[in-house]
């Protein structure tokens, strides 16, 4: 008789192994998955409470807010920046994001916005013997401007005043409220109105009143900011700090706007009035925020770029007046959402609903 043993594992046996293997990964990844987003959100809310900082840095040094975005084609631009920095014709060119790089220890970088001599947009870092050309400064990696979620990091390519380069969009704008801009494109395969109907009544029906930030031009800015006719004070946000959206995220893979960098003065704010997380891609890209959504193209009308949206599920983060970041989830009312983009609307919105 035969008394050796038997060593190793039977086909069967090392099958039942290799799933149980399979299951427990099946169930760890979620968790691992969720862990690590939940890492990347708490990083994303870091850099938009330093943003935050950076303006209540700013407005505490020159008594108003600092402008969203400036493009100015004649006479100067006053109260713009530290020492009337962007004053001239030839630096009326810049973005929020711009000026408060002093107020988030970024000053080498805004140095070099400063000693260049084109306009901000196409502000370039010095030559060196590796790059004769320097590296286009809306290219530069500011890692206050990125949130880990973002897809679009890595920016683009783009070819500025000839030279091959580099541009790099924020993850971050600033808020211009619930002002009623939605309109159709005929050329759209997807028109927007009555789509966005109930959500341009929302932004009418609060009298669309004057709010944080604005882009040039804008007669009755609904954000929280200035142009080159307005400047905001903290004391103009009568619905209270806390109650008054300031920043908030954007995916720059998904907006023209966003595309042109993140100091370019076209990249200019975003309306309460979209809805949070609404599916939109651009020209170039198959997908928009959940699978089998294509979503409307940005290039076809810009309407459907210019709400908050973020890759975290569910919803969006936003740092309010008051420096306080906030996760406001995609099932928001849309009213209450334009009085939490209003500053001066006149019926303060609890965070409570």
């Amino acid at each position: 008789m035969n008394l050796s043993r038997r060593m190793g594992f039977t086909l069967v046996e090392l099958l039942v192994v290799i799933a149980i293997i399979g299951v427990m990964v099946g169930l760890l990844l979620p968790a691992v998955q969720a862990a690590r987003e939940a890492a990347r959100r708490m990083q994303c809310s870091n850099n938009l409470k330093q943003i935050g900082l950076g303006i209540h840095n700013y407005e505490s040094t020159y008594q108003f807010l600092p402008p969203g975005s400036a493009f100015y084609g004649g006479g100067n631009l006053t109260g713009l920046g530290p020492g009337g920095r962007f004053a001239g014709a030839q630096f009326n060119r810049s973005h929020l994001l711009v000026r408060i790089l002093p107020f988030i220890e970024a000053t080498a970088l805004y140095d070099q916005f400063e000693n260049d001599i084109f306009p901000t947009d196409d502000a370039r870092t010095a030559p060196t013997p590796g790059n004769p050309n320097g590296e286009l400064l809306r290219g530069v990696r500011v890692s206050t401007f990125l949130c880990p979620s973002d897809i679009s990091t890595d920016g683009f390519p783009a070819t500025v005043n000839g030279i091959a380069s580099t541009v790099r969009p924020s993850s971050y704008q600033f808020s211009m409220g619930p002002t009623n801009s939605l309109s159709d494109n005929a050329a759209c395969s997807c028109p927007l109105v009555p789509t966005f109907q109930v959500y341009s009544q929302a932004g009418t029906n609060v009298d669309r009143p004057s709010g944080p930030f604005t882009r040039r031009g804008a007669v009755a800015p609904t954000g929280v900011g200035g142009n080159p006719g307005y400047i905001g004070r903290f004391r103009d946000v009568t619905d209270g700090l806390s109650s008054t959206i300031f920043i908030g995220e954007v995916i720059g893979d998904w907006s023209g706007h966003a595309r042109t960098g993140w100091s370019h003065s076209n990249a200019w704010g975003i309306y309460t009035q979209i809805p949070i997380n609404w599916n939109t891609r651009f020209t170039s890209v198959a997908a928009a925020t959940a699978a089998g959504q294509t979503g409307c193209e940005a290039n076809c009308n810009w309407n459907t770029e210019v709400g908050f949206k973020s890759l975290h599920p569910g919803g969006c983060q936003m740092v309010m007046g008051d420096g306080a970041v906030r996760f406001f989830t995609e099932s928001i009312d849309m009213f209450a959402y334009n009085r939490l983009g209003s500053k001066a609307e006149g019926t303060p919105q609890s965070l409570e609903f």
